[in-house]
């Protein structure tokens, strides 16, 4: 399984990848790229994890982080409020929005779940696993995937 596994690393991210597989060979730990991931599951790729911040999942998935709070925060607590700050903001203050909020944990799911169908959407045959990783790019604090389609 290992020579079907990309794993794509986001912007300062290249570290806690290689942690987080530390038995993966190099060969298969690249940065973001949708194109070569394209590619790749024409060669027969069959996962892709991709370790990356908030940033540059919502480089994947477009602007959809207000969107995302409003569905996990709901009416209550001042969610509608807290989704258009979110929707306004760039992806560093959306993150700290989110954190300061308590709705990291589902927010972050949230866009792991929705970066991981988008990485599925373009490479059919591929299963996404996605982790998000904190502000400073070493700790995991959200995560969704599958291990095979």
């Amino acid at each position: 399984m290992i020579d079907e596994t990309l794993v794509m690393y986001g912007g300062g991210a290249e570290g806690a990848a290689r942690r987080m597989l530390p038995k993966l060979p190099d060969g298969c730990f690249a940065p973001v790229d949708l194109d070569a991931l394209g590619e790749a599951a024409g060669r027969g790729l069959r996962q892709v994890v991709l370790v990356a911040g908030l940033a540059d999942q919502a480089a994947i998935v477009g602007p959809v982080l207000g969107e995302i709070t409003a569905d996990m925060a709901g009416d209550a607590d001042g969610g509608a409020a807290l989704a258009a700050e979110v929707a306004a903001a760039d992806p560093g203050r959306a993150y700290a929005l989110w954190e300061a909020a308590g709705r990291l944990g589902p927010c972050g799911r949230e866009l792991c779940r929705r970066t991981a169908e988008e990485l599925e959407r373009r490479a059919a045959s591929v299963a996404a696993q996605v982790v998000l990783l904190d502000a400073a790019g070493e700790r995991m604090v959200g995560m969704f995937g599958r291990m095979a389609r």
